[in-house]
């Protein structure tokens, strides 16, 4: 067994926190409505190394258009468990059969791992990630077996494109290693509404030589979009997502990899440290752009996708960091339902909207509504502590 899937078996043991110490995870608490999963696919890449499948969102999506997502959807009945809704909704977007039985015949297996904690989207859904690695029976005979048998195809009104990652990647700032893949690595820390919270952003290049084959055939339907989507969908989507105007309250130093990158053509510029004070009032991009040095077409895994791949990097590949900080927002999710009576309704509330658009900038007005409009003192306190980067 190669090192990689060893950590595979030592991520079985995870057992991912509940709210206020219960067997249960909130997911199953909150309405229907408000219950989303997404499947974090695990594969062994070409020199062994952990990969995580990624896609881009259609531009034709109500929400979070154009972005890069995990595949993943909202629950359609009560009976659906999070392991049934993200692998229907994979199932939807890119053709990976939910069916075990069916995916047995070709030598393809798909072990449900572990689950995450739940996390709250800012759209004010409860999150549930699903961590699954997938194996092939013929190893030898990979490329062949998933390109020729395993037909995944994109759903054009679900995803675009598709590609992979390192997962390791994603491990940045918990701990400041060389990057494999990732061509920038920022992580700055914020509050949202009086609560500690972190922005992460990681980009790489779209035509990656480090690709996997089987994801190479895929055809990529983003190229269209992205010229229908221009910026002016960028500006509205990045203010109606993400904190308008918003500076940081504590930063670590945004990082490119320390050496030029081993998959850099070799006209793309040294990457290079920003120091500069960054102004947030534009963050948000879109999955898909150009780099602005090199005029490179990039990925950029940002936004909560960006936080569940390294809260899971950090479990896979640091566990020794876990219990120093709090992953995932149960209890924040719990709080807001049983103290706040939020997210009990399918429609959301207009304190919810109003929290959508909430900030809290250094020198704000001090009666901006937050958080704190919504819940006790001792309980928003509770959690700025617990939450506390």
């Amino acid at each position: 067994m190669g090192q990689e899937q060893e950590l595979i078996a030592s991520l079985r043991d995870y057992v991912a926190p509940a709210y206020r110490g219960s067997n249960t995870s909130v997911w199953h608490r909150v309405p229907i409505t408000r219950r989303s999963a997404v499947f974090i696919l695990l594969f062994l890449g070409n020199m062994g190394e952990l990969r995580v499948l990624l896609t881009k969102r259609s531009s034709k999506l109500r929400n979070f258009p154009g972005h890069v997502a995990l595949p993943g959807g909202k629950a359609d009945n009560g009976l659906e468990s999070e392991w049934m809704v993200s692998r229907r909704e994979m199932h939807e977007e890119i053709g990976l059969s939910s069916d075990d039985e069916s995916l047995a015949k070709l030598g393809i297996s798909i072990e449900h791992v572990a689950l995450l904690p739940s996390y709250l989207s800012r759209t004010f859904s409860c999150v549930r990630p699903c961590v699954g690695f997938m194996k092939f029976s013929n190893e030898g005979d990979v490329e062949a077996t998933i390109s020729s048998k395993l037909n995944l195809v994109l759903n054009p009104g679900e995803s675009s494109s598709i590609f992979s990652c390192p997962l390791k990647d994603f491990l940045y700032p918990a701990v400041d290693e060389s990057a494999r893949e990732a061509l920038e690595r920022v992580s700055y820390h914020m509050k949202w509404g009086g609560i500690p919270w972190a922005l992460r952003s990681y980009t790489f290049l779209q035509k990656n030589p480090n690709e996997v084959e089987w994801l190479k055939h895929i055809k990529d339907l983003s190229a269209s979009e992205d010229d229908e989507l221009g910026e002016e969908l960028d500006m509205s989507d990045k203010g109606r997502i993400t904190p308008p105007n918003t500076t940081p309250l504590r930063s670590t130093s945004p990082t490119r990899a320390r050496s030029r990158s081993p998959i850099r053509s070799s006209t793309s510029l040294q990457p290079k440290d920003r120091k500069k004070k960054p102004d947030l009032s534009s963050w948000g991009r879109l999955g898909s752009r150009t780099d602005e040095d090199t005029n490179e077409k990039i990925y950029d895994v940002w936004g909560l996708t960006a936080n569940i791949l390294h809260d899971l990097s950090e479990i896979v590949y640091a566990r020794d960091r876990i219990g120093k900080r709090h992953i995932g927002e149960e209890e924040m999710i719990n709080s807001l339902y049983e103290f706040g009576h939020l997210m009990r309704q399918k429609e959301r509330s207009d304190a919810e909207v109003k929290l959508i658009h909430s900030s809290n900038t250094p020198g704000s007005n001090e009666s901006e509504f937050g958080f704190n409009s919504v819940l006790p003192s001792e309980e928003f306190n509770r959690l700025k502590k617990l939450y506390k980067l």
